[in-house]
């Protein structure tokens, strides 16, 4: 059973047609294998990725992700659950595209801030 904040991430996968893997198995600067039951988001970020852990992943978690290359962000399931379209493509638009170039979503936006009256 996938949980909320995973739910809300795969559905953005589907609107928005980005890559989203769930759950996420990675391993640490110290060679410590672990899995979350958040997402990876590889195209998002920075070069390594955006990694969201969640509330239901063990309180250890947070000290394993701090020993990765991954960008980390805390994200509040009041905002992020479920799936929001405007706020998603914000958020995202915020993190930076690291994908390929070519790959870039169209409705990506860097510059939406300055958009928005």
């Amino acid at each position: 059973m996938t949980n909320p904040m995973a739910q809300s991430w795969l559905d953005a996968a589907e609107d928005l047609g980005i890559r989203v893997v769930h759950p996420f198995r990675f391993t640490t600067a110290s060679a410590v294998a672990a899995e979350t039951v958040g997402v990876f988001l590889p195209d998002f970020g920075s070069e390594d990725g955006m990694l969201l852990t969640c509330r239901f992943d063990p309180d250890e978690m947070s000290e394993l992700v701090d020993d990765t290359p991954y960008r980390t962000s805390g994200l509040s399931p009041r905002y992020y659950e479920p799936y929001s379209r405007t706020r998603f493509i914000q958020t995202l638009s915020d993190w930076g595209w690291f994908g390929p170039e070519g790959q870039r979503p169209h409705w990506y936006d860097p510059d939406w801030r300055n958009r928005s009256g």
